[in-house]
């Protein structure tokens, strides 16, 4: 009787083991070829109806503060009766609002453009601010009012004495005391006032708050470029035509103001170009070091460009860093990309970016805060400024695969540029200075928890979760299908073998055993046989009796019990 003889079965369990091995093989192919977590990374952030990057970006669930630090003049009496030489101001800070944006009336077109109207509003959060702006008084320049003079000095000497024969009949002020938030979001001045009764179409509002002005950008439609698949695989992409830039603002692809001209290309620079700047809440994904990239607000009045600065981690996430570079708000006229700046071929000092067409041609302008890589000269005059890189820089932290802004610390700050002023005796001091008003952090410090948990299951789990699927996979196929190969070519003739030497084995176990037993005539001991009988007669056997001959002949004497 053979020992091992289910043939069929093992067969049947060789198959089914190498069968699974396959599977396991051909899925590790497959995750590995396909990349289904960049499957659904790529499915999630495509921008249209439904995906994750839509959600996010029709209504960014972000917590973007904006932190405003007003300079408060401390010596105002003693500066104008020139006891003390320089203007002392004092921040005072921060007053701290929420911003919150919503882009409405969004519609996907045919040439792969998305068009959108973006909505801003703010909110105070007292529990971030120092004070209660309602409360909080400061002494501060009066914007319009010093702004008007300023600029109608530069025009001519009889402009200039009207102005002020007009504003003592207003009896206006070029310094106020005034409340926090009437200097921020509105207060009542006569010459706003009676401008908007003259030219309402360009005076369109009766108080005056610079931060209400820099916020009321009005209705704009903003028409981006969308990522276009055709393009994806290739590296000669020109930077206005990256995923997410402008391709027009209000259907202009340039700043009128600044020269831009829809008929002549000569006159159209970076300096006044639109096309291909960003609005900063989206960049395109898959950024690479050293990259550089233009960002527009309308409040800026000028796109700003970024530079890219050094890596680094956010929350466990790796990030590009870019910043602001030192020259970012300098003008220089034989430079192209900021030579439209300069108004009548004079620019302003190293620092200083020129704003003033956007504002009412009330002479404004941008700087980084307490003229941080500014023209030392500017410091002159005022006493109270401390420039320091950390505090007043811009850093953007930027996930390059996403595309999707992390850390945001944008600070500008917006100055009052007055010239050779006349026939205002109350303003003299002021003459040929740039006055702080204030300036701004636009900030995110963080994620919402459940974004970060997002990105972490993106960059983080999910692919190595991935990874450890394609090593056991891999690993359990080949390991199933080499075990069954081995035991389809090695095991038949080991079983072979072990069924002879088994067989051998039992026939001659068995033979002695059958000549005690079955011949208890013979002469042996009674105790061995007992002993043989006894184990033999317990078990039934599962071999073939075989039949021994005896050693010699029998005889009657050997059959007597």
């Amino acid at each position: 009787m053979k020992l091992f003889t289910a043939n069929n079965a093992k067969n049947s369990n060789i198959i089914k083991f190498a069968t699974i091995g396959v599977v396991l093989l051909f899925a590790s192919t497959l995750i590995i070829l396909n990349d289904p977590v960049q499957m659904i990374v790529d499915s999630q952030l495509a921008m249209r109806t439904g995906s994750l990057l839509y959600s996010f970006w029709i209504k960014p669930p972000l917590e973007v503060l904006l932190k405003v630090y007003i300079f408060n003049i401390t010596n105002l009496e003693e500066f104008k009766l020139g006891i003390d030489k320089k203007l002392k101001l004092q921040e005072i800070g921060p007053y701290v609002y929420q911003e919150f944006l919503e882009n409405v009336n969004a519609s996907f077109h045919d040439n792969n453009t998305l068009s959108y109207l973006p909505k801003r509003h703010v909110k105070f959060i007292p529990e971030y601010s120092v004070g209660d702006p309602e409360v909080d008084r400061i002494v501060a320049p009066n914007i319009p009012y010093m702004g008007v003079t300023s600029a109608i000095s530069s025009i001519s000497g009889f402009a200039a004495f009207g102005l002020r024969v007009l504003t003592k009949q207003f009896n206006a002020k070029s310094i106020l005391d005034i409340s926090v938030n009437e200097y921020l979001w509105g207060y009542d001045d006569p010459m706003v006032n009676m401008a908007s009764k003259i030219v309402p179409s360009f005076i369109n509002f009766e108080r005056f708050g610079l931060l209400d002005r820099m916020f009321d950008e009005g209705d704009n439609l903003i028409t981006i470029r969308l990522p276009d698949k055709k393009k994806s695989n290739s590296n000669e992409i020109k930077e206005e035509f990256r995923d997410y830039s402008i391709e027009s603002w209000n259907g202009k692809k340039g700043i009128g103001i600044w020269g831009f001209s829809d008929t002549n290309n000569k006159s159209n620079t970076a300096c006044n170009t639109l096309n291909g700047a960003y609005d900063g809440t989206l960049f395109p994904r898959n950024i690479s070091a050293g990259e550089t990239f233009r960002v527009y607000r309308k409040a800026f009045c000028k796109t700003l460009p970024i530079t890219y600065s050094h890596p680094g981690k956010f929350n466990g996430i790796d990030v590009l860093n870019f910043k602001l570079p030192d020259n970012a708000f300098e003008t220089n006229i034989n430079d192209p990309d900021t030579a439209c700046f300069c108004q009548e071929n004079k620019c302003l000092k190293r620092g200083l970016g020129n704003i003033t067409p956007c504002y009412y041609n009330i002479p404004l302008a941008l700087s980084f805060p307490h003229f941080f890589n500014a023209d030392p000269s500017l410091l002159d005059e005022i006493e109270g400024l401390y420039p320091i890189e950390a505090k007043h820089g811009t850093e953007i932290a930027i996930q390059p695969q996403l595309g999707i802004p992390m850390r945001v610390h944008s600070r500008f700050q917006v100055n009052l540029l007055m010239g050779d002023i006349k026939f205002n005796s109350d303003m003299t001091r002021f003459r040929n200075t740039v006055l702080p008003i204030f300036w701004l952090d636009i900030g995110i410090e963080t994620l919402p928890p459940h974004i970060i948990f997002l990105l972490q299951l993106l960059f983080k789990i999910a692919p190595y979760a991935q990874l450890g699927a394609i090593i056991l996979f891999t690993t359990a196929g080949v390991s199933l299908v080499g075990t069954s190969l081995l035991l389809y070519i090695w095991l038949p003739t080991a079983w072979n073998s072990l069924n002879v030497t088994m067989e051998h084995t039992l026939s001659v176990e068995a033979a002695k055993m059958t000549n005690v037993c079955l011949m208890p005539l013979l002469k042996q001991s009674k105790d061995i046989k007992g002993q043989l009988c006894k184990q033999q007669m317990g078990s039934k056997p599962e071999y073939e009796l075989i039949m021994l001959p005896l050693e010699k002949e029998l005889d009657a004497e050997d059959f007597m019990v």
